[in-house]
């Protein structure tokens, strides 16, 4: 498991590597997970801002909040104070691993499984010296299936033949595009009382452009949320563990956005 010290190390070498210009990292064949992996992808997230008393928060229209928020229930100031969100992933397991244990249920050429997830996060919130909002770290849990084909072998498969939970505490170290999971636990349903460990790495995908001051947006209020209609398909990248930017391949997109991509270790 990574330790405090290992990970503040860790930190720096990648804040310095943004810093004086990371190289830029071609992907070579498509991303997959090693023996004892699984690679999930978010393809949409529910998420809403809460202040400290619970309540949700909304853009101010009225232009009069420092924040640009409001409280929906009485229209105070809003104070961002958790991040509250629900996301659904997909994505692949290695066989031989604890989510594709049997090569009959092998979906994705002849060595991975297709997995799927529902899963929650409520992360706290932490305004800066300068007023920006900085997701810290938080609680995350949900459920999963591993699934093959039932009855339509074009779409991507939905049968489960296997399912669970799992849980665990996340962690941003600021200002990188990256959470840390260590020390979640899954399970299998059938196996009452057995729980497995995993760790993961939570890949949030950027702009080449934020590459000079790359900062996770989590937990931010944009206040355009409208895009040109090809600033989708723009190029992205991921932040590697050695500090090379790696491009957002197409089939790591969900209908042309960049996904957040899931490296879980068993």
């Amino acid at each position: 498991m990574e330790t405090k010290a290992i990970r503040s190390s860790w930190v720096v070498l990648l804040g310095a590597a943004l810093l004086f210009g990371a190289a830029e990292a071609a992907a070579q064949g498509s991303p997959a997970p090693g023996a004892n992996q699984a690679f999930l992808y978010e393809l949409d997230e529910d998420a809403v801002l809460l202040n400290a008393a619970g309540n949700v928060l909304m853009p101010d229209s009225t232009g009069t909040s420092p924040t640009g928020l409001v409280d929906a229930t009485n229209g105070a100031v809003g104070i961002p104070a958790i991040r509250h969100a629900v996301s659904q992933l997909q994505g692949v397991a290695t066989l031989g691993s604890l989510l594709c244990p049997y090569p009959q249920e092998v979906t994705v050429g002849t060595n991975d499984c297709t997995v799927i997830a529902t899963g929650t996060d409520d992360v706290k919130l932490v305004i800066d010296k300068s007023g920006q909002v900085i997701p810290t770290s938080g609680a995350v849990s949900g459920t999963y299936a591993v699934v093959v084909q039932l009855d339509n072998s074009a779409d991507s498969p939905e049968l489960p033949v296997q399912t669970g939970t799992f849980s665990g505490f996340i962690n941003f170290p600021p200002p990188l595009p990256l959470g840390f999971v260590s020390g979640g636990t899954f399970t299998i349903d059938g196996m009452p009382g057995v729980t497995f460990p995993f760790n993961a790495v939570f890949r949030q995908p950027f702009r080449n452009n934020e590459k000079a001051g790359v900062v996770t947006q989590r937990g931010r209020n944009v206040k355009d949320s409208k895009t040109d209609s090809k600033a989708r398909f723009d190029a992205a990248f991921y932040l590697l563990d050695n500090g090379e930017l790696q491009e957002v391949r197409p089939d790591e997109r969900a209908v042309g956005w960049p996904t957040v991509r899931f490296e879980i270790t068993f």
